[in-house]
Parts: C-alpha cells; structure tokens; sequence
C-alpha cells in the first residue's frame, strides 16, 4: 500500500496501548481462572469480537449516527459536493491503489468547520466547512482525511475505542468488586478485628487503583495525543503528495482566521489531538517551496 505513513508508522501508539489492554484484560480474567491459557483465550475471543463489530459496516454505521453523519440528500449539495470529491478520491487511489474502493461523502448540519474520516468507507464534512471554504480549499480537507484513510488511522481509532471499552468495563467492575468489599467490611468491622483490617485493607487497595488508572490514563493520553498529531502532519503532507497542498494551506489559513483560540493549560495541550495550525501550514509551506 502506497501512502506516506502506513498503519504501524501512524499508529504506534494506538496499536502499543491495545496491546497494554490486552494484556491487562488477560491478567484480570486469570485473576477469576487461574488458568493463563483459557485467559488468554477468553480475553482473545471477547476482542476479536468487539473489534470485528467495531471495523465492520455495522460499527461504522453507529459511529455514523453518532457523529450525525447522513448521506448528501439534496441535487446542488450532490452537484456541487460530489465532483470535489470524486476528483481528489481519483488521485488517492492513483497514489494509493489499495485504499478502500468505496470510500463515501457524507455532510453533517454542524455549523463547526471540520470533516473527519471513520472506518474503511466514510468521509464526511460539516455544513460549516461548506460554507467557509471554497472549492479548492474543500479539495485540500478531503485529501487529508483521505490520507487518515490511507494510513490507517480510522480503523486503528476504532481498535483504540474498542481498548478504551473493555478497559472502562474491567474497571468498573474491579471498582464494584472493592466498594462491596469495602460496604461489607465496614459494616461488620465493629464486630472483629480481622474485618476492620480487611475493610482498611480494601479502602488503600481502592485509592491504589485509583491514583493508578489516574496516572495510566493521563500517561496513556498524552502518549496518544502525541502519536495523533504525528497523524495529521502525516494526512497534511498525504494532500500534498496527491497534489492538493497548496489547497489545505490556504484551508488552514481559514481555519486560523475563523477559529477563537484561547490560552491552553499544559495538560491541554500535551492532550490536544491537532498541532498548532501555524504548525501545519509552515510545514506545508515547506515542502511547497522545496517543490517549487
């Protein structure tokens, strides 16, 4: 597959802490086994279902409706959305012959200037990025996000939800099992001395595994957000490869000009998602100049 990243290149991260929930999800269920064969076969089974649902069509089609993404439904929104995008749709599968050949355009009525890509098939813009980008510059956007398909950074987004998931779940139920531990022992913890050691027992074990996850979720989301914002340098320069660069610059400059920044706290922005758009378009202007 021809693409300037690759799923692994894009995707370290992703695939890393799936691979950690994995392994986590394995040591929880040999918790309640104690046999590390079945757990691991347990644990395999449980996620080749959840990410066969979440990489099927019928995933998609919920993330679809989650995001309010609907088919282009009226005649000048399919005659002026469609040949855009079939035209940039054209050259990715010039560049990468082994992207999804059926890849659609949806809208959403958000008025927020974006688009985003979901899954193997779906590419949608908002009724505000319409309206506030010109034809080229509409060109510019879907190449990116044709470039998150082509690098596979929608499918491992869904693999990551689907860690996220099971890993929500495994905690919320340890979490049940320490508060009832924890309600029982209290009650009786007048009544004997080993209880009331077990209820103490039970209540640092909890705040253990709270200040665990903490640290693991805030570690694991700036690990994240890192890996994402390498993805969308990645996406802007899959544009310019398809020879739509010059397009997604000047789409970046709207975006610069319409979006009210604010100041950002350190966690935000060791969390944010995107890189700083001056980021992306001096970096694209790079490599416009390089070409020039």
């Amino acid at each position: 597959m021809k693409s300037n990243g690759g799923f692994f290149k894009s995707n370290w991260a992703y695939l890393l802490w799936f691979c950690f929930y994995f392994s986590f999800a394995v040591f929880v269920v040999y918790l309640f086994t104690s046999d590390i064969v079945i757990s691991l076969v347990l644990t395999a089974l449980i996620y080749s279902l959840c990410v066969g649902i979440a990489l099927s069509p019928v995933g998609e089609v919920i993330v679809r409706i989650m995001e309010g993404a609907r088919p282009i439904h009226t005649q000048d929104d399919k005659d002026y959305l469609l040949p855009i995008f079939e035209e940039v749709y054209e050259e990715a599968k010039k560049y990468t012959p082994s992207i999804n050949q059926n890849i659609q355009l949806y809208i959403t009525d958000s008025m927020a200037v974006n688009a985003f890509a979901v899954g193997r098939k779906t590419v949608a813009v908002t009724r505000g990025a319409i309206y506030a980008f010109s034809a080229d510059e509409l060109k510019g956007i879907l190449g990116h996000e044709l470039g998150h398909m082509a690098n596979g950074d929608t499918k491992a987004l869904l693999i990551q939800l689907v860690g996220n998931g099971f890993f929500s779940l495994i905690i919320f139920v340890l979490r049940l099992v320490m508060n009832i531990i924890q309600m029982l022992s209290n009650a009786l913890s007048g009544k004997n001395v080993i209880i009331f050691v077990i209820a103490f027992v039970a209540f640092l074990s909890r705040l253990l595994i709270d200040a665990s996850i903490f640290l693991f979720l805030f570690i694991g989301d700036v690990i994240l957000a890192l890996n994402s914002r390498y993805s969308e340098y990645l996406a802007d320069e899959y544009a310019y490869l398809i020879g739509f660069g010059e397009d997604l610059k000047s789409a970046l400059y709207v975006i610069s000009k319409v979006s009210m920044p604010r100041k950002a706290t350190l966690t935000e922005r060791l969390k944010a998602s995107h890189p700083y758009t001056s980021a992306r378009i001096e970096r694209l202007e790079n490599m416009l100049t390089k070409t020039a």
